[in-house]
């Protein structure tokens, strides 16, 4: 920049429209400085933070350093570790109330949609150190199944771990692997846009299937998912132990923990442990907080379980999201959750929840209204979990009384309400005393005799009641009859003579019947058969009347459904206990429906499958016996009809197949043939009614093709001037910006020169609208000028007209009229254009007409001499024309 020339001139003159863009950049900086620091994650500085001071306040953020090395993307890629109430991938993923969607989903059921899954509990966190295996194919699931469930999703963000159902089977997007926890991964990051289809096979979750699981754990799961640090071994686990005295298996102490954390905890996004001390957090949970969010709740039900030796696991990923549609939802960041795995032995990992879903919902509908979230109730200290446990208490002895020789019989008792097939201990007693050596008969069958104790145990027969009949006997150790003795510090009373007392009671004779699985033809299911929670052992399992299965000691048989679909009755029995239950097996109904009005050869079919009303995802579709895919979550999918006269569309899915005909492909395209033909016979007859021939189409098409050459030229002129003017003005701009960051210029010179530049600028237009528009108006006529020329154009139209055989040209285009003036008069086509061009713009483009008058004159001139020609060569008379009709 030379030194006499000003910051704001280029060449002399002054550009403030530079000074503008300067000023508003200056602005947009001071903004970021102040508003990127608030908007950046916790604990992360702006790039501005060092120019210009931010208030820690404005930093703010929580707290939590977890490892996510993934990149920010949150629940999406959760990464290999993980703190509690710390980040999550990145982010304080868990805890966000961001709307921003993540992914879209399109689902035959609302699921849970998992990422990601850890096994080492530290005390303050998780950590997961698994392998992968690609993902090839159908992958194998373990142990009961319940429902398939088929999804598409597609991701609103990058992911590096794939949202699935619990448990993945198949997954279409390749170059993908699952962990050893089931989480899908990808090598790099997915891109925003991908879509991709997966099949999930739920576990059983039924309580009476779970109940009856048991705890045979293999080794390598039993030893990975029960350790727990040194501190969550003592209070948390003496705590446990008393909270779940009662429950009877695993699958209860799991409902009784998850139940316990649900209404002794609140939720809260605000909630926080100490990380300097030495309790771990579950502990902190339990024992010193009111309020969590999910992590919190996940976490210590993990850890509760795995004191009790139940294997656990800490699990993230997504909540089922809004749903926006049927089978639609849309899942966003303030979706983020954390829930438990536990396992469960022949059935596998069952997803349990401990968060409060109504509070955790309420504030997920509160961040989408732009709402404050409530508040959290406190739970009262009656909620607060007990910190003693408390202790036993000795049962007393009751004193034994003599025999009152007018008393009728013993007394009997069981110990539990008798179930067919389950252990039930009878105790026979004699004025409160027990007695020994009574034979005991179960319906007349003898099962022992009573012990010192006055017990006795035995199975309880298949039967519609059990009758307890005990009989007395005679006893060569008693001296006195009826005296009661001790043996080993035990009172008892030796059973008498021979005597008989039945007592009677009534057994529920009815079975439940669970059946997990799809119910479809040709599948295998499991089948659980239970009464009053006990299984129904070694009971025949028959499918309409015909034995298929045997139940085993846990009342399970697995039994293949019928390949045929209708109804069948499922029946387990074993003498009087019996239970039944009707399934329905859907029929596959397909439909085959042309994209197109008709069916035609090469074009689209739209194929639909369904069972039983509902559509049916994963049928395998074939087009004339061969293979072409298969149908997606909605149940559909489109296939292409070959080039032949029909086609048949097969669908097979649940050992049922269905084929569909299209007839008549060749009939229809000669149909849609002739159709088009008399549309095209039809045009040529209009055609050729009003002059329109294929000379002219083609003349018109050229000057079309030259229209749009001239625009494209005119356009590249135009946007050539606008990237120079542009990238001129950008280098002075950051000229402008060096001097005002340097000091050469203050702001206020800056403002004063950007006044005068606008000044200068304002004169400039006006001046050039002027020069513009002064030499179009003669001297002194006002706008007679204008007037003149609009009426010596209509004019020379006039005479153009005059010249041309249409017989009513009111009824034609000025183009029309011009391409018969050219092709039929044989009249200048130079001329007509420019007439036809003037009168055209005069007439509908209103511009200005005073610059065409002398062409138009010249033009009308050039038709006239060359209508003297035509009519001298012909020996008419001049300015004669022929009839000619239009």
């Amino acid at each position: 920049m030379a030194d006499d020339e000003s910051l704001f001139e280029v060449g002399g003159t002054r550009d403030y429209s530079r000074v503008a863009l300067v000023v508003v950049t200056l602005l947009a900086l001071v903004v970021a400085t102040t508003a990127v620091p608030a908007l950046s994650p916790a604990g992360t500085d702006s790039p501005a933070s060092s120019l210009v001071p931010i208030p820690e306040e404005v930093r703010g953020g929580s707290g939590g350093s977890g490892s996510g090395g993934g990149g920010g993307l949150g629940a999406l890629s959760p990464g290999d570790s993980t703190d509690v109430g710390g980040s999550l991938g990145g982010e304080s993923a868990l805890r966000s109330r961001s709307d921003d969607v993540h992914f879209r989903v399109q689902s035959t059921q609302a699921s849970y949609w998992r990422t990601g899954a850890y096994g080492e509990y530290t005390g303050t966190g998780w950590e997961r150190r698994e392998g992968t295996t690609p993902v090839d194919g159908e992958l194998p699931v373990e142990g009961a199944r319940d429902e398939r469930v088929t999804y598409e999703v597609t991701l609103e963000r990058s992911a590096a771990s794939l949202p699935t159902v619990w448990r993945p089977t198949q997954v279409s997007r390749p170059g993908v692997s699952i962990t050893e926890n089931g989480a899908i991964t990808a090598d790099r990051a997915v891109p925003q846009g991908t879509s991709y289809t997966g099949v999930s096979q739920r576990p059983a979750d039924d309580p009476a299937v779970l109940s009856q699981a048991g705890r045979d754990y293999p080794a390598e799961i039993e030893d990975r998912y029960t350790q727990l640090p040194a501190d969550s071994e003592g209070r948390l686990g003496a705590f446990t132990d008393d909270l779940t005295a009662d429950a009877d298996g695993p699958y209860e102490t799991a409902r009784t923990i998850e139940r316990w954390l649900e209404s002794n905890k609140a939720y809260s996004l605000n909630a926080s442990h100490d990380p300097e001390r030495e309790a771990g957090v579950a502990t902190q949970f339990v024992f010193d907080m009111e309020t969590g969010y999910c992590e919190y709740f996940a976490t210590s039900m993990v850890a509760m379980l795995r004191s009790q030796d139940i294997p656990a696991r800490y699990v993230v990923g997504y909540s089922t999201g809004e749903q926006v549609g049927e089978n639609s939802y849309t899942v966003r960041g303030m979706n983020a959750h954390a829930w438990t795995e536990v396992y469960f032995p022949e059935v596998g990992w069952v997803r349990f929840d401990a968060t409060p879903a109504a509070e955790r919902q309420q504030q997920e509908r509160a961040a989408l209204d732009d709402e404050p979230p409530t508040a959290t109730p406190t739970p009262t200290p009656a909620d607060q979990p007990p910190t003693d446990t408390p202790t036993a208490t000795d049962t007393a002895t009751p004193t034994p009384t003599e025999r009152d020789d007018t008393a009728d019989g013993y007394d009997v008792s069981l110990n539990r309400t008798a179930v067919p097939g389950v252990p039930v201990t009878v105790t026979v007693t004699e004025d409160g005393v027990p007695v020994m050596g009574a034979q005991v008969l179960f319906n007349g069958e003898p099962v022992g005799a009573t012990a010192t104790d006055g017990n006795v145990t035995a199975t309880v027969p298949y039967a519609a009641t059990l009758n307890v009949t005990i009989a007395g006997t005679a006893d060569e150790r008693v001296v006195v009859y009826g005296a009661p003795s001790r043996e080993n510090g035990r009172l008892f009373r030796p059973a008498g003579p021979a005597t008989r007392d039945t007592e009677t009671f009534d057994l529920n004779t009815t079975a439940a019947i669970s059946v997990s699985g799809d119910l479809t033809t040709g599948s295998e299911v499991s089948v659980l058969a239970l009464v009053d929670g006990e299984p129904l052992r070694r009971a025949a399992v028959t499918l309409s009347g015909e034995q298929v299965a045997t139940t085993d000691d846990r009342g399970r048989a697995t039994v293949r459904l019928p390949d045929e679909p209708g109804e069948t009755t499922l029946e387990v029995r074993r003498g009087a206990v019996e239970g039944t239950r009707r399934l329905t097996l859907g029929r596959l109904n397909v439909s085959v429906e042309p994209t197109a009005p008709l069916a035609l050869p090469l074009t689209d079919a739209r194929v639909n499958a369904t069972v039983a009303g509902e559509p049916t995802a994963g049928a395998t579709v074939a087009l004339d016996g061969e293979r072409i895919g298969t149908t997606g979550v909605d149940g559909t999918t489109t296939v292409s009809l070959p080039l032949a006269d029909s086609a048949t569309v097969a669908v097979s899915q649940y050992g049922q197949s269905r084929r569909t005909a299209l007839e008549g492909l060749y009939a229809n395209l000669a149909a849609v043939a002739a159709a088009l033909l008399v549309a095209v016979l039809a045009a040529v007859a209009l055609a050729r009614r009003y002059g329109v021939t294929p000379r002219r189409i083609a003349a018109a098409l050229a000057r079309s093709g030259q229209l749009v050459v001239v625009a494209l030229v005119g356009l590249g002129s135009v946007l050539d001037r606008a990237i120079r003017r542009l990238y001129r003005r950008t280098v002075l701009t950051v000229e402008h910006l060096r001097a005002l960051v340097t000091g050469r210029v203050s702001p206020a010179a800056l403002l004063a020169a950007l006044r005068r530049w606008l000044a200068d600028r304002s004169g400039g237009v006006q001046s050039a609208v002027t020069a513009r528009f002064e030499p179009l108006a003669p001297a002194g006529d006002g706008d007679g000028g204008s007037d003149d020329a609009h009426a010596t154009i209509r004019e020379g139209w006039s005479q153009f007209l005059g010249h041309v055989s249409v017989a009513r040209p009111e009824r034609r285009t000025p183009e029309a009229i011009a391409a018969h003036a050219v092709e039929v008069d044989d009249l200048p086509a130079d001329a007509v254009w420019t007439i036809v061009d003037a009168f055209r713009a005069v007439e509908y483009g209103q511009r200005e007409p005073t610059e065409r008058v002398p062409a138009v004159a010249d033009a009308v001139a050039e038709i006239e001499r060359a209508v003297e020609r035509a009519d001298d060569a012909d020996g008419d008379a001049p300015g004669g024309q022929p009839e000619v009709a239009g």
